[in-house]
């Protein structure tokens, strides 16, 4: 399932399907987020805030960095960023901000 939406995807973003599909294990390992929600984060930051390759390994290098994260927070903050580059990296610290809250409270 994930190789016929690895290739789809890679039609729209000229990426190659079998990096797609590593960023998404990556992706889903990295964040307490299932396959969905990982190939959501994906498809918004390839398709609507334009990362390239680069930044999309870059993007993937941080999450693993700033885990423990909930995948939905961070599609959340990312849908926020309303396709800005920028923005969307920020999201990073936003959801992982927001997890560190919550162990707190508890």
């Amino acid at each position: 399932m994930s190789s016929k939406w690895a290739k789809k995807l890679s039609s729209q973003c000229d990426l190659d399907p079998a990096t797609l599909e590593l960023t998404l294990e990556e992706l889903s390992e990295s964040c307490y987020g299932d396959a969905n929600t990982s190939k959501k984060v994906i498809e918004e930051l390839l398709l609507k805030c334009n990362l390239s390759k680069d930044d999309l390994r870059k993007f993937i290098s941080e999450v693993s960095r700033n885990c423990p994260m909930d995948g939905k927070k961070l599609r959340k903050e990312i849908v926020e960023a309303k396709g800005k580059k920028e923005l969307a990296f920020e999201a990073i610290y936003k959801a992982r901000a927001q997890i560190q809250c919550v162990r707190v409270r508890n």
